[in-house]
C-alpha cells in the first residue's frame, strides 16, 4: 500500500472515531464555555483579531483556537458539532502525524499502526480530542515541531528544520511563548547531551526563523499596535508569569501531580509506554531525544506553580512512540512475560470500566444503565488473556485497542451525553426572555453561550472567592463576566422586577443563609441548578 493511501487511511479511521457523539456533548462550564463563547463573539462582532468575551477585550490565550471556532461557526452554525469539530480535526491529525513518523523511523506499518493507535485511545487523548480547549492543536503542533526539528537534526535536512518552525509558530498562536520556549529547550539540550556542536548550527535556519516571526508578528504585532501594553500585561504577564509563579489551585500545587497523572493519562498503555522508556534506554539519538522530550516535560511543568491535568500533555507523545517500538519488539521476539506489563494496567483499566454499572445510581446526573458494557469487557478479556495463553500475540494488541475503543463509544452515549449537560447551563436555555438572570456564586458563561442573552454574577457582600479556595487573590482578575452587587439585586427584588436567580446545587446552602432568601421563592430546578423567583 502507498504510504500516502495509509495515511489517509488513518486520519480518516482516526476522525469517524473521534467524532462520534460530539454533535450531542453540550458545551461545558467553566473552561470550554469560555472559548466557545469567545470565539462566537469574534463571528458576530466582524473583528477577527482581539479576542472579546462579554464585549470585552481579553487576552486569556493567543487566537489561533479562536480562529479554528470561528471559521467552524461561519460554516457549520452555532452547534455543538461546530464547537468540537476543530479538537477532532487536530486529533486525527495528530494520530496520522504520530503514523508517518514511526513509519519513517522503522519503515513498519505495524509500528505506524500501533503508534497511532495507542494515540487515539489513551485516556487523555481521546478526552482532548473532543474538548473545546486549546490543547489539542497545540498537542499536534509541538509534536510537529520536534518530530520534524528531530529529522533536521539529525538528518541535516534544512526543510524539515524550516518546518518545524513553521510548526512552532503554530504553537506560539495557539498557547503562547511556551510553544517555542519548551521545544528549543529540549532542543539545546539534547545536542549538548549528545556532544553534537553540529547539532546547534542546524538549529537556527535563516528561512525557518523567518517564516516564525512573520507568522507570529501577524497575529501578535497586530495585537500590540492595537492594545499597547494592555495586550503584553494580559497574555505574557498574568496569563505566562503569574500562573507560573503563584498557583491557581494551590491544592494541585505537589511536586508529584504530573509523575501520578501522566501514567494514568497514558491508559490503557501505561505498561508498554514506561517498560519502554526503561528498557529501550541507551545513548541512541532517538532515545535521548524521546526520553529528553518526555522526562523534561514532566520536570518542567512540575517546577510551574499553577498545575493543570492538561499541562504536560505533550509528554505523551514520545512515550507512545517508545510503547509501540517495545510492543513491535514483543511481538518479532515472542516475548511471553514482557506482555504482562501491558495486559495487567490494559485488564485493571477495563475493569475500572466495567464496574461502573455499581454505580449508575449514585450519579448525580442520568445514566443508563452499562451492564452491556461490563459483559463486553468480561468478553474481551477472557479473550485477550485466552489468546495470551495460547502465544497469539498478534491478537493482543488488537483486542486492547478494541475493548478501549468500544468502551469509549458507550461511555459517550451512556455516560458523557447526560454528564456533559449537567456541568453546562444549555437545560437553563428556557428561562431566556423572562428578564435578567442571575447566578449566585458561580457563573455560566454556557448560558450566554447558548442564549445569546446577558446574565451577571452576584453574591453577599462579604463573599470573597480567593479566600474561600485559598488562593493569591491576583486570581480575581480572570473573572471578566457582568456582575451585579448585593445591593443592585436587593434593590430589584424589593421592587418586585421580574428576575431569575440561579443556584448551583453547591451554593445552595450559601443561598439560604443570604438576604435573597427571603425576599424569593424556588420556583423549580432544573438540572444540578435551583431557580428563584421574587415574591410574587
Amino acid at each position: 500500500m502507498k504510504q500516502r493511501t495509509f495515511l489517509v487511511i488513518l486520519f480518516v479511521a482516526s476522525f469517524l472515531f473521534l467524532a462520534v457523539g460530539i454533535s450531542r456533548l453540550a458545551v461545558t462550564d467553566p473552561v470550554e464555555s469560555n472559548y466557545a463563547l469567545t470565539a462566537l463573539e469574534m463571528v458576530r462582532s466582524g473583528d477577527w483579531i482581539s479576542p472579546q468575551i462579554y464585549g470585552t477585550y481579553w487576552y486569556d490565550k493567543p487566537i489561533f483556537l479562536y480562529w479554528l471556532l470561528s471559521l467552524s461557526y461561519s460554516l457549520l452554525g452555532m452547534t455543538d458539532l461546530a464547537a468540537r469539530l476543530p479538537a477532532v480535526l487536530f486529533g486525527a491529525a495528530s494520530c496520522t502525524l504520530a503514523a508517518w513518523f514511526a513509519l519513517r523511523q522503522t519503515g513498519r506499518h505495524m509500528t505506524a499502526i500501533l503508534f497511532a493507535a495507542m494515540t487515539a485511545t489513551s485516556l487523555i487523548f481521546w478526552f482532548i480530542s473532543r474538548s473545546v480547549i486549546t490543547d489539542q492543536p497545540l498537542y499536534f503542533f509541538s509534536g510537529a515541531t520536534l518530530f520534524f526539528a528531530y529529522i533536521g537534526l539529525t538528518e541535516e535536512k534544512k526543510g524539515y528544520m524550516t518546518a518545524a518552525y513553521v510548526m512552532a509558530a503554530g504553537a506560539v498562536l495557539t498557547k503562547g511563548p511556551v510553544g517555542l520556549v519548551l521545544p528549543g529547550l529540549f532542543l539545546l539540550l539534547f545536542a549538548a547531551i549528545q556532544r553534537r556542536p553540529e547539532y546547534i548550527k542546524r538549529l537556527f535556519p535563516p528561512m525557518g526563523i523567518a517564516l516564525f516571526l512573520l507568522l507570529c508578528l501577524s497575529w501578535y504585532g497586530s495585537m500590540y499596535s492595537r492594545h499597547g501594553m494592555d495586550f503584553i500585561d494580559g497574555l505574557l504577564g498574568f496569563n505566562n508569569v503569574v500562573r507560573a509563579t503563584v498557583s491557581e489551585h494551590p491544592e494541585y500545587d505537589v511536586w508529584y501531580y504530573y509523575i501520578v497523572l501522566v501514567p494514568v493519562s497514558l491508559l490503557p498503555w501505561t505498561g508498554p509506554c514506561l517498560y519502554g522508556l526503561w528498557r529501550r534506554r541507551s545513548h541512541h539519538d532517538e532515545y535521548v531525544f524521546m526520553s529528553l522530550w518526555a522526562l523534561g516535560t514532566i520536570l518542567f511543568y512540575s517546577l510551574m506553580a499553577t498545575k493543570y491535568p492538561t499541562y504536560a500533555y505533550i509528554a505523551n507523545w514520545p512515550l507512545l512512540y517508545l510503547g509501540a517500538r517495545t510492543m513491535q519488539e514483543w511481538l518479532d521476539e515472542d516475548a511471553r512475560y514482557a506482555w504482562l506489563s501491558a495486559l495487567i494496567p490494559a485488564s485493571l483499566y477495563s475493569l475500572l470500566f466495567a464496574s461502573l454499572t455499581a454505580f449508575t445510581d449514585k450519579a448525580p446526573f442520568p445514566v443508563q444503565g452499562l451492564l452491556l458494557l461490563t459483559v463486553f469487557l468480561v468478553i474481551m478479556a477472557i479473550l485477550t488473556w485466552l489468546a495470551w495463553w495460547q502465544k497469539a500475540y498478534l491478537a493482543l494488541p488488537f483486542f486492547v485497542i478494541t475493548a478501549t475503543a468500544v468502551t469509549y463509544l458507550i461511555v459517550t452515549f451512556q455516560v458523557l451525553i447526560p454528564f456533559y449537560q449537567y456541568r453546562s447551563a444549555q437545560s437553563l436555555t428556557s428561562l431566556a426572555g423572562q428578564g435578567p438572570v442571575y447566578f449566585f456564586e458561580e457563573y455560566r458563561t454556557s448560558y450566554p453561550y447558548y442564549t445569546g442573552q446577558t446574565a451577571y454574577w452576584t453574591a453577599p457582600a462579604d463573599y470573597d472567592e480567593s479566600i474561600r479556595l485559598q488562593r493569591d487573590a491576583v486570581w480575581a482578575k480572570k473573572h471578566v463576566y457582568p456582575t451585579a452587587s448585593e445591593d443592585q439585586v436587593l434593590s430589584s427584588l424589593a421592587q418586585r422586577q421580574p428576575l431569575t436567580i440561579v443556584v448551583p446545587d453547591g451554593k445552595y446552602k450559601d443561598y439560604t443563609a443570604s438576604k435573597f432568601l427571603n425576599l424569593t421563592q424556588e420556583t423549580g430546578r432544573i438540572g444540578p441548578y435551583h431557580v428563584f423567583k421574587p415574591i410574587s
